[in-house]
């Protein structure tokens, strides 16, 4: 008994001195380069944090298992920010590609007046590695009284490999079909 209670704490020690843990990886999504929608649009857009539930507002990385609605939770592999932060960025890079004429700002500041808001909820953002990504979203389109011009609902789906550099790619091809959409539809409202 008197071993036991030796050797126990050893082990222990052991483990924390030389174990080794697992390194985290950090991802980002970047903006795609596409063909310009229009080279004449030229408002002042002002794009609001994209909005996603809470659950997935979180740096690790979220996948599911195919035909299941258990989530896995990556401590390893994160976001290098906030999604809904990381996505607003890309969507206003986006924006900002296919319309270069326009003034594409991400709407930050109180009291800042905008020809044009988009603001976006994604409901639904799916994973499941070695499948596909696939997204819900409604945006929202206001001019500048602050009146909706557009409320209408985006899904889409793209085929993703078995990394979480394969998932960041194509939620990254998600946001560039998205503001495709958004940007087709602001150059006529």
């Amino acid at each position: 008994m008197k071993l036991i209670k030796i050797i126990i704490p050893c082990l222990l020690l052991n483990a924390c001195v030389f174990g080794t843990s697992q390194t985290s990886k950090f991802y980002t999504q970047t903006a795609t380069s596409a063909e310009p929608v229009s080279l004449n649009y030229t408002s002042l857009v002002g794009v609001s944090r994209i909005q996603l539930p809470k659950y997935m507002d979180r740096p690790q990385m979220l996948t599911q298992l195919k035909n299941s609605a258990q989530i896995n939770i990556s401590e390893y592999n994160r976001w290098v920010e906030s999604p809904a932060v990381l996505a607003t960025r890309v969507l206003t890079e986006d924006l900002s590609a296919l319309l270069p004429a326009a003034q594409i700002k991400m709407n930050q500041l109180k009291g800042e007046h905008f020809d044009r808001t988009v603001s976006v909820e994604i409901t639904k953002l799916d994973a499941v590695l070695g499948d596909k990504a696939d997204m819900v979203a409604w945006y929202t389109i206001k001019d500048k009284a602050g009146q909706v011009l557009v409320h209408q609902k985006f899904t889409d789906m793209v085929l993703i490999g078995r990394t979480y550099d394969d998932l960041a790619k194509g939620y990254s091809e998600l946001l560039a079909d998205l503001s495709q959409e958004i940007a087709a539809v602001l150059i006529k409202k």
